[in-house]
């Protein structure tokens, strides 16, 4: 790697670092925080050597993992693989270096996604149509760049994602829309559509009512 290509690597990894940052929520301080953050100033700092001696995925990879692990949300994730498929790298070091990071990005994302609890096929659905796209932008990406291994890596680890929000959807109830004659508490309205109280919470979040006394007439529901 020439001192020019080298250059444009580090200029790379010093404009994802923040976004990396960006990531932990503000609440979250101590030493997992203290820690990420000691991490990323050590890869920015160490780039060069890092990019040289081969050890800069493994570093990234580090990176990313405990954002994760102290909070980082899936929308957080995808801003980091935004941020390095909007870089227009122009060697191929610096290409590499930017697909090795969506490539860990989106396997952070894959185990948000494999965390996540979903309450109806339509969320799971969703969740599908959108790792879709993320894997479809990260796949021509790489098959732009005539990258064989991250294209597969990419594509391998999608089927993977999508199969398992498959498997999930099929057991979840369906979202449908219900129509009553009047307004009336959730409560009343989980009693007379499940004859169950207690799922009255589950209304309440699935039409983002204000007071639950005043559920709409006609909303979302899941099906029994």
């Amino acid at each position: 790697m020439t001192g020019t290509e080298a250059d444009e690597c580090i200029a790379i990894v010093q404009r994802i670092a923040p976004v990396i940052l960006a990531t932990v929520p503000s609440s979250r301080k101590g030493a997992a925080a203290s820690e990420l953050r000691h991490a990323v100033g050590y890869m920015v700092a160490h780039a060069g050597d890092l990019l040289a001696s081969h050890g800069f995925a493994e570093q990234m990879r580090s990176c990313l993992d405990q954002a994760r692990m102290i909070g980082a949300t899936l929308v957080a994730m995808g801003q980091i693989r935004s941020a390095a498929l909007g870089e227009s790298p122009i060697s191929l070091p610096a290409t590499m270096t930017v697909l090795c990071t969506v490539r860990l990005c989106l396997a952070q994302e894959a185990r948000i996604v494999g965390e996540l609890v979903f309450t109806s096929r339509d969320d799971a659905s969703n969740a599908a149509a959108e790792m879709t796209a993320a894997f479809s932008d990260a796949a021509e990406v790489a098959s732009d760049d005539l990258d064989a291994g991250s294209y597969m890596a990419i594509i391998n680890l999608q089927a993977s994602v999508i199969k398992r929000l498959a498997d999930v959807g099929r057991t979840l109830p369906r979202v449908i829309t219900y129509r009553y004659p009047q307004v009336m508490p959730a409560l009343t309205m989980a009693q007379r559509a499940y004859a169950d109280g207690d799922r009255a919470q589950e209304l309440i979040a699935e039409n983002k009512v204000v007071h639950p006394a005043f559920m709409p007439m006609t909303g979302r529901m899941l099906a029994i």
